[in-house]
Formats: C-alpha cells, structure tokens, sequence
C-alpha cells in the first residue's frame, strides 16, 4: 500500500520560503502568515503550490509572492484542476496587464472560482470558430465570416458572435446554441431581412423610423422577423429545426395577445418577406401588443451597420458585374455587331431566387455566365428583390478596362496593403510550456508587402543555372503528365513479373497462387497547395540570402511548369509586439514581373518568431480548397527572438503550431542548413518531415528535388 507523504510543518514551509522568495520579503513583510495557512494543507497539495512557486518566479518574484499568499484559499474553494486554471489565469493577467491587475487576479480566488464552477457548460467561440466557419461556408449563399464581437448581429458580410455561451446547463447544448444563432444571422442575410425592391428603395432604418415610436417599432420588428425568419430555416432544414426546438426556453412566445399570435402565425407562412414582418408591426403597435422575450439565438439588429455594408457592397458589385458582363459581351460579339444595341436580360427570371447559378439571354439566346458573373448575380439577389435592369447593362469599356475594377478588401487581412495602421493588426496566441497554457492575443502579425528590387537578379540566376533549369523543366514536366503504375493487380495492361514468380513459387510449395499477376498504369491527379515560409530574418545574411532567392527563382520556374498552386511569404519580427510577414507571392498572383521584383527584393531583417508566423499561414492555406496542403518552411536556424523567445521556449511554442497545424490537415516540412538541426527538428517537425543540407551552396540545387519528391 502506497504510504501518503507527510505534510511540511508550518516552520519548514517558512524556510523554504524565505529561501525562494528572498527578493520580495523584509523585516515587515514575512512568509509566517503564508506559510501558516499552507501547513493546513494536505501534502500533494503543498507540493502542487511548491511546484507552481518555481515556475511563478521565474517570471516575476511579487507574483510568487501573491500566489502563495493565496494559495490555501484558492485550494478551499476548487480542486486541482481548478487552482492550476487561477494561477495560469492570474499569469495570463500580468503578461497583458502588468503586476498589479496581475496580483489582484490572485486575491480575487472567490470570484474565479464561482466562474470556474461555469466552465463545464461552458463553450468558446475560439474551441468551436473553425467547425462553425465550415458550417456557415456549407450554407448557400455569400461567403459569411466569423468574428467575435460584444454584441450578437451581423453586418451582411460578417457574424458577431459571443465570445462564450454559458446558457444552458450541457456543452453539447451551449453548442447547439452557437450553431443555432450562426444560422440565424446567416438566415438574415440570406431570407431577405435587409433585402430591398429597387436601389432607390428606403432603407429598413428609415421606414421604422417613420413609426410614433421607432425604439418600440424596431424592438416588435426584431422579434417578429425572428420568428419570420426561424419559420423559413425550420421548413428548409428539418434538422436544425429539431436543434431549435431541444433549445426553445420558456420564453413567453405562446402570449396570449391574440394579435401577437395572428401576426406570428401569418408571418410562418411561405412566400412571407420582410414587408410582410413591416405590415404586421404597424397593426400590432396600434394594438398596444407588448413585445414578447426575444429568442435564445436572436441576437439583435444593427440596422445602420449593416446598411453602411450593404451601400459598400452594392456600389462595388454593379461596377464589377457590369465590368464582367462588358467581357463577356466582347467575347460574344463580331466585330461587325452594334455592341451598344446588344443587351443582357434574366433567362428564368421566375427561378432567380433559386440557388442555382442565374442563366442570362443576349438578344433572346441563352447563354452560361462566367463563374464569377453568376456569384455576383446570386449576391445582388439577396440584396434585392429582384436584379435590377440597369445592372444588367455591360460597361462601356473594353475588357481591357475592365480590369479597374477590382475585388474588395475582405476580412482575410492577405489583401491588405499596408501594416502600420493598427486595423491592420492580427493576434495570435504563443504557447508557453512552462505553463502547460496559452497566452492569448499575445503576438501582434503585420502583413508586409516585400519592398521589390529592380535588379536582374531573376535573369542572373536563370543564366547562372541555364542547364540546371533546363534538367528542372524536364523533371517536372515528366511528373506533370506522368503516369504511375500500380503492381499486383487482378488486370491491366502488361504481366508483373515479380508478381508472377511469386505466384508460380507458391504453386510449387503447394500453395494457392494469387490472381494479382498484371500492372495498370493511372494517370496522377495532382490536386496540391503549397505554401512557402522563407525566413528572412538577420542570420541569413549573406550567402544564406542569396541562395534562397536563387533556390525561389528555381522553384517558380519549376511550379509554374508543374500547375500546383503556391504561395510564398518571407517573415521575421522583434517581440512579439513586431512579428512581420512580407508577401512575396499569394496563390491568385502570377509569377510575373511584380513577383519577380520581390524576390529580387527580400533582404535580412531582424529574429525569428515562428509559432505566430505558423498560425497565420496555416489559416490562409486552410481557405484553399486543394487535397494535399504543404507548409513547406525554409530556414537557417532554429526560433529565436531577443524577448525570450528562444530555446526551449521557442522551440515548444513551434512545436505546438505545427501540431495544430496537422490537425486542420495541413502537411509541415523544414528545409534547413543549420548543421545543427538534428538536434531540435526531430521534436517539433517529426522524425521524416525536415531535411538538413550542409552546404548552403545546395540549397538552389537541392530545394526543387526535395520538392518533387514531397509531391510526387
């Protein structure tokens, strides 16, 4: 039978403390009153807070101070697992905030532990963000992003979430409830609450503005539109309305105002629109009807926010389809046509609210729109009733001009230009392993455009490696259109002759012979994105610089035969206030002079942060749809960054990105020439997933091998 240790005495708790704590304590301030209260402790007890104490003050010794000044009262009030969240907690606190709301954080045990006793039932949008962003992305409609806002709403292009649910007493249901108000607001975007007849329709604000009492009138509208709108999510999605019905609260829908009930009852009917949900406020505000409790997953309406986004957008969707449908005019004219008496026209204006892509007529002939034409055509319609005429009429510009009109900036912050405002800042959480916990929000991600060059260097590597490049193109041409073929198959085109010994052998020794005697040949389906993570940082340096551009050069003459979608983005930093990460090519640009030039362009910089850098990346390759996604990383070192990131720190926090990395799918490779590699990689990257080149001399000639052999 295992013997329970004895607890440590009060005296020799004070020993020991004033041994560690030496720093903070005087004559006034001793360790007696901590140390007494820690002698009432069992002793796993004293040796989790002694455990704790050494990590604490390796921070900061007045933190140290507090914890254990705490302690005993945090154990009286939660378990293990408990305490360990308050001290990680507390030290999350004073990373943000500084010592004193760092401190206070530990004195306040109480409070955390009445929320701690919460966190069963608890669900964070941050635990559940990427299943509902790939529940919302399955509904149809605009692509719709996730955000954590302190309100619930949506603006058209963008749901608020809460930052956690605590509402019902099960996770699973709290669950349910994040699903079940993500669908709501996408319901809103896509049934038409912010839906107007024409372009010179009033706005929904202004029409309830019109009422005696618009507060009242916007509080009754928000409810019935709800209930409008669950009404048309229940008939069209059977499961979710199981979902809402296990949610439904005693929320006092079933009022008893027969007006209320009337007015609920119609708008459940098929075919109701936003108008409808209008008619029926004004009849019921003229009743006198009370508003009835909103619904658990209602959220509330931001009408002038969402009409702000909504004048943004239609602006920018009539000038590109009307730029789209000037291209697709030009494509479709002879040159001895009148191509300004030609007009577009809805080919089933009948079935435009389907989900199918929208058919158009030039001149009563039916033809298919673009991919790009029938996503705009399907975002006009949930803005609008019906498609307005005007919009349907081509630009007078060529297709040449009609390149002017480019995509919007959206929520994925790769199209943003420029990184020293702050709306351009990310944040990312950095693992620290020392308290088995997340710092959240900790590193702040710029996206930089890497500053181009205008020297040949491009063309000098080219000439320099003319036979090398030569061999490249044949290579992967080869695998480009090469075949593979499969052994020990039941049919195919030739014998295995292997396969047939073997059978032939087993026969002999009395054994039955396998029918698998032939080969097949199949063609590869390469269905591959890659990203590149080339590190820019100041030990690069010289030869190191030179040979990864040239190793760049190579590669993107090489992809570009091969067809794979690729991106490269050079980072470094210092701090983690200044993690940088220089686009040099995204997936969607082309390996044209702008690309070319940035090559050119990367220079040293400063350290090397990698976790943060990890992240973000591995978030922008996950919006790519492809069946294999490489995060292929080029290097000379290990993580390091003057602030303490480095050794162990640096290469656990590495670690942890690239393991959340393989959960989301995505395959991690290191390239490195840091000799000593063999002695960190194994642990963060895996035993097969990195390579060291000795010779940084290799890297251009070794980089496209290691590449093709990766993807083949």
């Amino acid at each position: 039978m295992k013997r329970i240790a004895t607890p440590l005495t009060s005296g020799l708790i004070e020993e020991r403390l004033d041994e560690i704590l030496d720093a903070v304590l005087s004559s006034r301030r001793t360790a007696t009153e901590p140390a007494h209260a820690l002698a009432k402790r069992n002793r796993p007890e004293q040796d989790f807070i002694f455990y704790w104490l050494g990590v604490i003050i390796r921070t900061n010794s007045e933190m140290g101070f507090q914890f254990v000044s705490h302690a005993s009262r945090a154990f009286e009030l939660m378990d293990f697992e408990g305490v360990e969240a308050w001290i990680i907690d507390a030290m999350d606190i004073y990373d943000r905030r500084g010592l004193y709301p760092g401190s206070e954080a530990f004195s306040n045990a109480q409070p955390f532990a009445a929320e701690y006793a919460l966190r069963p039932r608890r669900v964070e949008l941050e635990q559940i963000n990427g299943i509902l962003d790939r529940y919302v992305c399955g509904l149809s409609g605009r692509n719709l992003h996730l955000q954590e806002g302190d309100d619930t709403f949506t603006d058209t292009e963008t749901l608020f979430l809460p930052p956690e649910v605590t509402q019902y007493s099960g996770s699973q249901q709290n669950f349910l409830l994040y699903k079940a108000t993500a669908t709501h607001l996408w319901a809103q975007t896509r049934y038409g609450t912010f839906k107007r007849n024409a372009p010179g329709d009033a706005l929904l604000s202004e029409k309830l503005n019109r009422f005696s009492d618009p507060e009242q009138a916007r509080a009754l509208f928000s409810r019935l539109e709800a209930h409008r709108i669950d009404a048309c999510v229940r008939r069209d999605f059977p499961g979710m309305a199981r979902d809402l019905q296990a949610l439904t609260l005693d929320t006092n829908t079933a009022d008893s105002n027969l007006d209320l009930q009337q007015a609920m009852v119609a708008l459940e009917s098929s075919g109701t629109t936003v108008e409808d949900t209008l008619r029926w406020v004004a009849q019921c505000l003229r009743r006198n009807v009370v508003v009835p409790n909103p619904l658990p997953w209602q959220g509330v309406l931001k009408l002038e926010q969402a009409e702000a986004v909504l004048a943004m957008r239609i602006e920018h969707e009539r000038e590109m389809l009307s730029a789209r449908l000037s291209e697709m005019l030009d494509e479709q004219t002879d040159e001895s046509d009148e191509e300004d008496k030609r007009r577009f026209q809805l080919h089933d204006p009948q079935n435009q609210d389907s989900d199918e892509a929208v058919m158009l007529d030039l001149d009563g002939e039916a033809i298919k729109s673009t991919p790009e034409v029938a996503q705009l055509l399907t975002s006009i319609l949930q803005d609008f009733q019906h498609i307005p005429p005007e919009y349907l009429a081509a630009a007078g510009a060529s297709r040449a001009d009609a390149s002017q009109f480019v995509s919007p900036p959206d929520n994925d912050s790769t199209r943003s230009s420029d990184t020293t405002d702050a709306s351009n800042v990310m944040h990312y959480p950095e693992w620290d392993f020392r308290r088995r916990h997340y710092r959240k929000n900790w590193c702040a991600l710029r996206e930089i455009e890497m500053h181009p060059s205008s020297e040949p260097f491009v063309e000098q590597t080219l000439a320099r490696y003319r036979g090398l490049v030569v061999a490249l193109r044949r290579t992967f041409e080869a695998l480009r259109d090469g075949n593979k073929r499969l052994r020990h198959q039941i049919s195919g085109d030739n014998i295995d002759l292997d396969a047939l010994i073997t059978a032939h052998a087993d026969a002999a020794a009395g054994h039955e012979m396998s029918d698998q005697l032939f080969t097949q040949h199949r063609r590869i389906d390469r269905d591959i994105a890659v990203m590149f993570m080339v590190d820019v940082s100041g030990s690069t340096k010289g030869w190191v610089n030179e040979a990864e551009r040239e190793s760049l050069v190579l590669l993107c003459e090489a992809l570009e035969i091969l067809g794979d979608r690729y991106a490269i983005y050079g980072f470094s930093g210092m701090t983690r206030k200044r993690c940088e990460l220089y686009r040099i090519k995204r997936f969607d640009d082309d390996y044209g002079a702008d690309v070319r030039a940035r090559i050119s362009g990367i220079k040293p910089q400063d350290y090397t942060r990698m976790g943060v850098i990890i992240r973000h990346l591995t978030r922008l390759l996950n919006t790519v749809e492809a069946r294999t996604r490489l995060l292929i990383t080029l290097s000379d070192g290990k993580p390091d960054d003057y602030d303490g990131y480095r050794g162990e720190y640096g290469i656990e926090d590495t670690r942890q990105a690239l393991l959340e990395a393989k959960h989301t799918g995505v395959h991690p490779f290191c390239i490195t020439i840091d000799h000593r590699g063999h002695d960190y990689l194994p642990h963060m990257y895996g035993a097969v997933n990195y390579t060291v080149i000795e010779d940084v001399r290799q890297l251009p000639v070794r980089v496209s091998d290691i590449y093709r052999r990766l993807t083949a």
